[in-house]
Formats: structure tokens, C-alpha cells, sequence
């Protein structure tokens, strides 16, 4: 079998028939996926002449084999047609990412959801941009394609029948009808002929021709630069100007005025011809053709735009580097955004010294006192970011930097472009929490979701449906309220929103609640409860429907005074930047303006109360999602300051202590909290599922993906589990389920405390350490087992052996982002630049001591020498007495059985698997820390006898259960681990890689007989 180039048979790679049905015919040019469907016309009668009689074929629901992989050259890029898309590549796919982009574009094209786990280091970034770009170019090729496909039948239409039914279809149209544009019978051939938004074009606005945008729905095209670079180009269609006023076609219309007309309310147009037609086709036109009408008509809503896509991701450091990955590694130029918060992009040097960046800035653009978000609109045209610009794909770092060369505003900037953009990138928060998601200008409604290390979706659904209030924040909500009654402002309305929130204070701060969750320093109450159902509490903290819906009301007039406030500020502001001599002695200071007439209700206390209608709607008698809320009232206690003299010995940082909670602890010691907590991450995801075309999410630690699917309630009708792209043979996966003394390493809560487990651990890590070349990472469950084991090692010197062969770190709990990324650059430092020149033998490597589910465990790229052992202890269930999880598990058990009152209820897996889950997610996302791409290399070592259970090594992710092996000792690993590092380092210093710190462990390994194949496979017993 040979894959067909061209008109040149090519070999076909062994691993495509995995991914991808082949076809040994060669597929059409490329070009004829925009040619336009016509029919051949007879010289004499001028009729077209007649079609054979060819039944159409039926859409097979299996993979058809007519579906293909064509592998060619382009540019110094490779194609690949996959599922009839043309993907451009810019190197040999490994064979998960050719799995991955045939079971996205799959997924795409049937407008379904999808799954897919890729093992870090995969390749996955871009295998989904590259993939996801080349289906929106493919479908925008043929959504052109269908529109003048149609444009051709209606044409033909009118040439053999009357169009005088335009006039009564416009006449019962309450749409604003279109003007007259004249249409040539050489512009009628053109695939481009213009369309009006009604025509089922993509948008209804146009960008400004001054920013030298691409309008949305414009045909990519990709060419070759002088470089021979693969680019992707637009040509712009030109719209039909929008009418100023309502146009009604005469009596005496011209034939190309109604045909115009028609074109321009297509869609009408075609349900006409169908309706008058049901038994035959009308003159001039085929069944094939009718065929074609009643397919527009059915897939209207997929041809009226073409879908934005959405890349979301955790952090920002993860969307800079799918940035990256999109401008040095994709031939795919598009208009792309990225949203950003203010603390990244704000150069307003009093905005950014403001304890409350947010709060500082809305004040001063509310009162135009920022000059930046005046001129903001300056960086729209900035040549740099327009096509073909020097930043045409940019960060937010480049366009923060363009804001500051040019005192624009980066921050308002990147919204709007955001708003008009094909491609946005963001951390995916932005899409799942609805506040921020209404307030950045998102709109999912038909477009395509993708979501990246998506292993966190679940909780952060989660917490975007929840909410906590402090009646810290109702006291400012309230006083601002008394306030605006004094002014004599929305009288009534104030009243309703201050007398709630004086009402849930009072409540709040009753002593007599029944506390069932003790803690140290927190006491919490949990409705509904025994006695008094979620209805009754709510009734009596003054939530009642019927009040719910008078603050409904308030809250809408309230926001309609502060538009009309604002607006009335920003009149007065045009006003006064056209008097010079204003601006000239009045330059920064506020706008003169009746100070009783521009006050209202702070930014916070709107969104405040937005946010409590939002959760207050999902606890509606009516809603589906009312059983999936508990409420809570949480007494903590503050933070006290420690006494002077426990302070003495840290003068930069004033120690605080935690305060005990109970009856004699102060009211002013204590912060009250009302919680409205949502047990259902399906609760945000399904709205997001009812809107979206298509989502995917993606990571390479989903397992089990079919709890995953069930817990955010939403259908994925695909998924998928690629492989890792490195050799088997460059990583060992190993378990040591007893230490030192001969007892079994099992890190429960009711050992870790045990000195001989401390000293078992210790010493296994030592050993570790004396054969482990580079850098090391090592995970253990919580921060307070981290500083037992420190302890601990100081005292037995256990720590000072291991800093005879590593410098010893330690992932910090809190602490800032500069901090962190401070300690990171030192690890670093420590592995690459503190070395001899060439490959002398180097001292010392490093050790990160971390924590599960802490900030090294996730999206930190440990590659080659950063990284190449990584050692875990115990099994990080989350915390068994935390409220949260303790209500999660019993909401969970109450869902696991079918509900017979109402059956479409998705059942979940009970508390037990699901918080079992929980953990294994942990330990597989610090697993993929190392082994970071096709030629790295790495050991994981399991210090738990838990996994030399089948159960437990299950859970873990397929790449890596697959070769699990178990040894009863330490002893019995090393034979193992010296002949796996030997060989690799041998191999690195073979090939010329440099790994100066690795050469100092040869001789430790030297006396090994590599030869001997019972070297690597002694004592090991496979589990799997």
C-alpha cells in the first residue's frame, strides 16, 4: 500500500494505519475545495442540460475508507490530509500526535465533545494548535464553498422563474431589509460575491480597514513566503454596506434588485423554494440541487459563522508558552489575543503600588484619571501588531512592552483585540467562572473550547459556582447603601439591597449556630441539616423567591443609574478634552461634576451582588442545580500578632499565630463567612457544554476519563489515551515497598509520624541520591510532613548525606510568585551554569523537595539534566476532616444510584472512588515532571508498598503502569538503577551531549556487567 504525493507514491509510515484509514487513489487539489458547483449549459436552448438521474450516496456513520493520510513536502513543512483536513506540520508527527489530531479534527467536524490524554512531554500543545487551526481553515474553505454553491442555485432560480414572492417575504420580514447593490453577470460567477450578514455571513461587523484585521470568515489560504516559510493568508471579502434606512423593493423592480434582495435574506429565499417545491424541483434545478437547499437549510446555524476557537490553559506561564508553540513552531498566522488580568498588564505606576489593583484602576478610568486608558485605542493600529508585524503573534509581555513605549493601556487594549480575534488564548478560568467570563467579553455561544492541563477543570468548576462572603464585605456594601439613601438616590432600592445585608451581618454574627465541623481555628455550620431544610434557612436569612426577585429589580436599577452616572462622566470628559484651556489647567485632576450626583455603589459591591444573584438563581425552586448547593456559616479566627519578643528574631516579617476559636474568643477576633458551596462542577460546565460547538480537554493525567465525564455532567462522545513518545527502554518505573529496617514503606496518616518510618524514607533517599545523576525531584503529601522529615534528617545527619551529593531545595508553602521563581532559577543555576567547562566531572547536582499538588508538581518543565530522577512518597489523599471534602464524598454517595424521580440524572462515582481519584491525579501529575520529550531519559521511583498492589498501579497513567516492576528492598533496586543510569550516560557522552554533572557518577557504576541480561532484570517482579 503507498500513500499518493502529487502524482508520487510515497512510504507510508508504520505507525499511520493506528490512527487513520489510507487510501491508496490521490486525493483532489486542493483547489477544488472551493470550486464552485455549476451546470453545464446547452448552446442552443440555453437551458441547463440535464442531470443524470445519480442517486446520492447515504453519509456512512463508520470511518469511510475513502479518508486518508497524504504525507508531502510543503515548504520545509509537512502536510498531512487528515479526516479530509489539511494539516500543516512542522516536522515527522510522533505517532500520539498523529492519534491526536485525527480524533480532534474528528471530533471537530462532527461538532461533538472530546477527551484526550497525552502524557506531558508529548507533543500535545502542538499537536492540538496545528489541528485545530488547519480544521478552521478547512471548514471556513467550506463554508464559502456552501454559500456560493447556494448563491449559484438561487441564481439559476431566478432565471427560469418569477422572484416577485421577494416583495411579500420582505414586507412579512421584521429585519431591517438591505440596499440595493448592483450585480453584474460577471460578478453572479464569482465565488466571492458579496453577502450581507443575513446571507448566513460570518459576522455582522467588520474591523476598522485601519487595523488590517482579517474579517472574520475571510479564506486562509497558505503560501509560501520568500523564505520559504509556510504562511497562512487571508483574502478579504468585501460586505455589503449595512442601509441607513428601510428600503422596500417597487412594483417596477428591477430583476437584478430582487435577486439582489434574495441573495441578501438567503436564507428565507431557501425556505421559499422548498416550501413551493415539495413535490418537484422547479424549473432549472435538480434534485442534487434541492438535495443541496434542504442540507443549508438543516445545518443553518453551522453555516452562519465561523467558530472562534478558545485555548485555555491553568496559568499564564502556560499560555506564554502556547504562544510560543504557535509562532516559532506553526506555519498559522491568524488574528490571535491573549486575556490577561490588570496585575500583569497595567503600567500605571500608582495603579500598580494600590494595595487593590482592580479597585485602583476602575476608580480612575470611571474618573478619566488614567492617561493610559485614554489612549489605549493607540496600540490597535501599532504596526508592530499588525500582518505581518514583528509581533502579528504576541504575549502579553510583548504587548505590556508595546504599551509601555507607547504610555497605551495594554490591559483594555488586549480586551478589545480579544473581541474581534480568531484564536484566544487564556487561563481557562476566564471561561469557566461567568462573572469573569461576562466581564472580559467571552462568548462561547458556536465556538470551539479547548481546555489544557484540564486535570484541574473539576475543582475549578467547582469553586467558580461557589461563593463566600465576609460580613467584612456586607459592611461595606451596606454603608455604601445608607449612604446613597442619605443622598436621596434610588431610595427604595438601596433600602432593599442595605436591609439584606444588615440582615445576613446580624445573622452571621448570632453565637447561638449549631457547629457540627470543630477545628483549632474554625467552627462551621452546614444547611440543610437535621431540622431545618435549605428552604427554611434561607426564608429566615430574609432569601426568600419573592425577595430574591425584588432584589432582582433593585440590583437592575441600581446598575442602570451607575451606566447613566458613568455615561454622563464620559460626555463631560469628551467635553472637556475639546477645551484646550481646560486640559491646560486642569490636567490629572478630577472632572467637575456635582459630587452628589456622581456617587453610587462601588465596582466591588456590584459585583458582589451580581455574584450572589448568579448562585442564588441556581438555588431557585425551579432550578436543576438546587440539590447540588450546601450552605455554610463559618466562624474563623483572625491572625493575631505574635508578642514583641517572639517577633525580635524576625524583624523583616512580623510572626503571626493562629487563635484557638470558642466562646471566649472576641467578636472582633473572628471573621464570619456565609458559603453558598456547589458540590457539582456541572453546575458552570454545562452551561459552558450548552453553548460551545465543541469541547476538548486535554492533560495528561484525566484517568479515569469516564468519572471525569460524569462529574462535570456533560457528554464527551470521544476519548482517547495516546502513548508516550519515549522508548520504553529510556525510563525505568519502580516500586520499593520496604525500607531499611525491613518494615513496609506505607505513608498512611497513623505512620508518618513514626521515627522509623521517617529513618526508612531518609536512608532510601540517600541512596537515591549517591546514584542519581543531575537534577532530582522528590514528592511527599503535605507541607507538614515535608518539615517532619527536615527535622527529623537534621537530627540523624541523614540531611548532610544527602548534601554530600546534591544541594539540597525545598519548595516553599506561600510566599510569592517572585519568590518562587527566585528559588526555581537558583535549582537551575545549580544544574547548568555551576559546572566545569566541556565534560570534567562535576561535585554536586540538586534535590526539590516538594509537595503534591504544589507549584513544582504542575506545568514546570523538568527536562533532561533538570530533572532525572523523581521520587515519591505516599499516596496525597486530600484532607479527610476538611469540611468541603467531607460534604463532597456524602454528596457524591447520595448520586451513586440511579434516581428514579428523575432519571436523566447523571449517576457519579461514590465518595470513596471519587476521593481516591482525587489522589492518584496528584501523583500522576508529579510524575510527569521528567521525561519531558522524545529523547529524554528518567527513573520513577515509588517509596509505597501500596504499589505493589494491581488496584493501585491501575490508577496511575498508561504510560507509566505499563512497566511497573517491585522490589521488596532498596537493595534489591539498585543492581537495576545503576545499569539503567550507566547505560544512559554512556549513551549521552557518545552522542556529545554535555552532562558535566553526570560524570562523577560512572565510577560508582562501573563494576557493573552491562552484558549480562539478568543485570537489568534481576530480582523484578512485573506486575502487569
Amino acid at each position: 500500500m503507498s500513500l499518493h504525493s502529487q502524482g508520487a507514491a510515497a512510504e507510508i509510515p508504520p505507525y499511520i494505519s493506528e490512527y487513520a484509514y489510507i487510501d491508496t487513489k490521490p486525493s483532489m487539489p486542493p483547489e477544488a475545495n472551493i470550486e464552485v458547483k455549476r451546470e453545464p449549459i446547452d448552446a442552443e436552448t440555453k437551458q441547463p442540460e440535464p442531470k443524470p438521474d445519480v442517486k446520492p450516496k447515504a453519509e456512512s456513520t463508520a470511518p469511510s475508507a475513502v479518508e486518508c493520510i497524504r504525507v508531502v513536502e510543503d515548504f520545509g513543512h509537512k502536510t498531512f490530509v487528515i479526516s479530509g483536513t489539511r494539516v500543516h506540520f512542522p516536522f515527522q508527527p510522533y505517532p500520539s500526535q498523529l492519534g491526536m489530531m485525527n480524533h480532534m479534527i474528528r471530533a471537530l467536524n462532527s461538532a461533538q465533545n472530546t477527551m484526550i490524554e497525552s502524557p506531558t512531554g508529548s507533543g500535545k500543545s502542538l499537536a492540538l494548535l496545528c489541528a485545530v487551526l488547519a480544521w478552521r481553515q478547512s471548514f471556513e474553505a467550506r463554508h464559502r464553498q456552501t454559500l456560493a454553491n447556494v448563491r449559484q442555485t438561487i441564481r439559476r432560480y431566478s432565471e427560469h422563474n418569477s422572484m416577485a414572492f421577494v416583495r411579500q417575504m420582505l414586507a412579512a420580514k421584521h429585519d431591517p431589509p438591505f440596499a440595493e447593490v448592483p450585480v453584474s453577470k460577471e460578478d453572479s460567477k464569482h465565488v466571492d460575491t458579496p453577502l450581507s450578514a443575513d446571507s448566513g455571513n460570518i459576522s455582522d461587523e467588520s474591523p476598522a480597514e485601519a487595523l488590517g484585521q482579517i474579517i472574520p470568515g475571510s479564506q486562509l489560504l497558505v503560501k509560501p513566503d520568500s523564505e520559504q516559510n509556510v504562511i497562512i493568508d487571508t483574502t478579504i471579502a468585501s460586505p455589503v454596506p449595512k442601509p441607513d434606512s428601510e428600503v422596500a423593493p417597487s412594483a417596477d423592480a428591477s430583476p437584478v434588485l430582487l435577486l439582489n434582495l434574495a441573495l441578501s435574506s438567503m436564507r428565507e429565499t431557501v425556505q421559499y423554494i422548498l416550501d413551493m417545491s415539495e413535490a418537484t424541483p422547479p424549473d432549472g434545478l435538480s434534485a442534487a440541487d434541492m438535495d443541496e437547499l434542504r442540507d443549508y437549510i438543516k445545518n443553518a446555524a453551522q453555516v452562519k459563522a465561523i467558530p472562534r476557537i478558545y485555548f485555555g490553559t491553568r496559568t499564564h506561564k502556560q499560555v506564554s508558552q502556547l504562544v510560543n508553540e504557535l509562532r516559532q513552531k506553526t506555519p498559522y498566522r491568524l488574528r490571535s489575543a491573549v486575556l490577561g488580568s490588570r496585575a500583569q498588564t497595567c503600567i500605571n505606576n500608582k495603579v500598580k503600588k494600590s494595595g487593590s489593583i482592580d479597585e485602583e484602576c476602575r476608580k480612575l478610568v470611571e474618573d478619566s484619571l488614567c492617561k493610559p486608558h485614554r489612549i489605549y485605542r493607540k496600540l490597535l493600529t501599532h504596526k508592530k501588531l499588525q500582518r505581518q508585524g514583528d509581533l502579528e503573534i504576541w504575549d502579553l509581555e510583548d504587548i505590556e512592552s508595546l504599551g509601555r513605549e507607547s504610555r497605551s493601556c495594554p490591559y483594555f487594549a488586549a480586551r478589545e483585540l480579544s473581541a474581534t480575534a480568531d484564536l484566544v488564548f487564556c487561563p481557562y478560568n476566564y471561561i469557566l467562572d461567568p462573572g469573569v467570563r461576562g466581564s472580559t467579553g467571552v462568548e462561547l455561544e458556536g465556538n470551539v473550547v479547548i481546555l489544557d492541563e484540564a486535570h484541574n477543570v473539576e475543582n475549578a468548576a467547582r469553586d467558580s459556582g461557589s461563593l463566600e462572603i465576609t460580613d467584612e464585605q456586607l459592611h461595606v456594601v451596606a454603608m455604601e447603601c445608607r449612604m446613597m439613601v442619605d443622598r436621596g438616590k434610588l431610595i427604595k432600592d438601596h433600602e432593599t439591597v442595605g436591609t439584606l445585608a444588615f440582615t445576613l451581618i446580624n445573622w452571621l454574627r448570632d453565637s447561638d449556630h449549631p457547629y457540627e465541623y470543630l477545628e483549632f481555628d474554625t467552627q462551621t455550620a452546614v444547611w440543610p441539616r437535621s431540622g431545618e431544610s435549605l428552604d427554611d434557612l434561607l426564608e429566615r436569612i430574609l432569601l426568600s423567591p419573592l425577595f430574591v426577585f425584588q432584589l432582582h429589580v433593585s440590583f437592575s436599577a441600581i446598575e442602570g443609574y451607575i451606566k447613566e452616572v458613568r455615561s454622563r462622566k464620559e460626555r463631560q470628559r469628551r467635553n472637556d478634552d475639546d477645551d484646550d484651556d481646560y486640559n491646560l489647567h486642569n490636567k490629572g485632576q478630577p472632572m467637575e461634576e456635582d459630587e452628589e450626583d456622581s456617587r453610587h455603589l462601588s465596582t466591588g459591591s456590584m459585583r458582589l451582588l451580581e455574584q450572589l444573584l448568579r448562585v442564588l438563581g441556581h438555588l431557585a425552586p425551579d432550578s436543576p442545580f438546587r440539590q447540588d448547593y450546601r450552605v455554610a456559616c463559618i466562624r474563623k479566627s483572625k491572625y493575631q500578632p505574635m508578642p514583641d519578643d517572639a517577633a525580635a528574631s524576625e524583624p523583616k516579617r512580623k510572626p503571626r499565630k493562629r487563635r484557638r476559636i470558642g466562646p471566649g474568643l472576641a467578636a472582633s477576633d473572628c471573621v464570619n463567612v456565609l458559603a453558598f458551596w456547589a458540590l457539582n462542577p456541572g453546575v458552570v460546565f454545562s452551561e459552558i457544554a450548552a453553548k460551545a460547538r465543541t469541547i476538548v480537554l486535554t492533560s495528561g493525567t484525566l484517568s479515569p476519563l469516564d468519572s471525569y465525564a460524569s462529574e462535570l455532567q456533560v457528554k464527551f462522545s470521544t476519548t482517547l489515551e495516546a502513548n508516550h513518545v519515549i522508548d520504553s527502554q529510556r525510563f525505568r518505573a519502580l516500586t520499593v515497598e520496604c525500607g531499611t529496617s525491613g518494615e513496609l514503606l506505607e505513608g498512611k496518616y497513623k505512620n508518618v509520624d513514626l521515627l522509623s518510618f521517617q529513618d526508612d524514607v531518609g536512608n532510601a533517599i540517600a541512596e537515591i541520591v549517591s546514584r542519581s545523576p543531575d537534577g532530582m525531584l522528590v514528592f511527599v503529601p503535605s507541607y507538614s510532613l515535608l518539615a517532619k522529615l527536615m527535622a527529623r534528617w537534621k537530627v540523624t545527619e541523614c540531611l548532610s548525606e544527602i548534601e554530600v551529593h546534591k544541594r539540597v531545595f525545598t519548595e516553599p508553602q506561600g510566599g510569592s510568585k517572585e519568590e518562587f521563581d527566585r528559588l526555581l532559577t537558583t535549582y537551575r543555576d545549580c544544574l547548568s551554569n555551576n559546572r566545569p567547562p566541556g565534560c570534567q566531572p562535576a561535585l554536586r547536582g540538586a534535590i526539590m523537595f516538594a509537595v503534591y499538588r504544589g507549584k513544582v508538581s504542575e506545568g514546570i518543565d523538568f527536562s533532561d539534566y533538570y530533572c532525572r530522577t523523581v521520587v515519591n512518597i505516599g499516596i496525597p489523599y486530600p484532607a479527610f476532616k476538611d469540611v468541603k471534602v467531607i460534604l463532597k464524598r456524602q454528596y457524591n454517595d447520595d448520586r451513586s444510584t440511579p434516581n428514579r424521580n428523575n432519571p436523566s440524572q447523571g449517576v457519579l462515582l461514590n465518595g470513596s472512588k471519587w476521593y481516591d481519584i482525587q489522589a492518584f491525579r496528584a501523583i500522576n501529575q508529579a510524575l510527569g515532571r521528567c521525561l519531558r520529550h522524545k529523547m529524554d531519559w528518567g527513573v520513577i521511583i515509588m517509596l509505597e508498598s501500596r504499589f505493589a498492589q494491581r488496584w493501585n498501579v491501575e490508577r496511575l497513567s498508561k504510560w507509566v503502569r505499563q512497566y511497573m516492576s517491585v522490589y521488596r528492598t532498596f537493595d534489591e533496586a539498585k543492581m537495576d538503577l545503576d545499569a539503567f543510569y550507566k547505560t544512559r550516560i554512556q549513551e549521552d557522552i557518545d552522542a556529545g551531549i554535555d552532562n558535566s554533572l553526570v560524570n562523577d557518577i560512572l565510577p560508582a557504576c562501573s563494576s557493573l556487567d552491562l552484558a549480562s541480561p539478568t543485570t537489568v532484570a534481576a530480582h523484578t517482579v512485573a506486575i502487569l
